[in-house]
């Protein structure tokens, strides 16, 4: 189900399940004015979906990785807070996880422009990171 309205919304999009698992990468460009960014979602049963940034590599800002990441080596994003059960496995990746990783990395060039985050939440650390 999750794969059918990923394709559907975004058909030049590229998809796989293998073990229950669904890897999908896509092309997002957040705004008119953006970059184009190359994302891959993981998503396995149970568990929450993990997203990262494929290309281009994510920079730094004076020597400051961008915040809301739980890891700068494979540019995964922290999109929403595990803990409070903002994303649960009824919602669909689509109408979710896709809009807030745009919603992320329209942050993310605000803060290369700017140097601050805009974005409410909570900043995470390797303990906060979903299973």
């Amino acid at each position: 189900m999750q794969e059918v309205a990923l394709k559907r919304r975004f058909p030049g999009s590229a998809s796989r399940i293998k073990r229950s698992q669904l890897t999908w990468e896509c092309d997002l460009r957040p705004s008119p004015l953006s970059d184009t960014y190359r994302i891959r979602c993981r998503y396995k049963l149970k568990h929450s979906p993990k997203v990262e940034v494929l290309h281009p590599q994510l920079e730094k800002r004076d020597g400051e990785r961008p915040p809301h990441m739980y890891s700068y080596a494979d540019q995964r994003l922290c999109l929403y807070l595990p803990q409070v059960e903002e994303w649960d496995g009824s919602m669909l990746l689509v109408n979710s996880v896709v809009p807030w990783a745009c919603e992320w990395l329209l942050h993310y060039e605000l803060w290369l422009a700017t140097g601050e985050w805009h974005a409410q939440g909570e900043h995470p650390g390797r303990d906060d990171e979903p299973e």
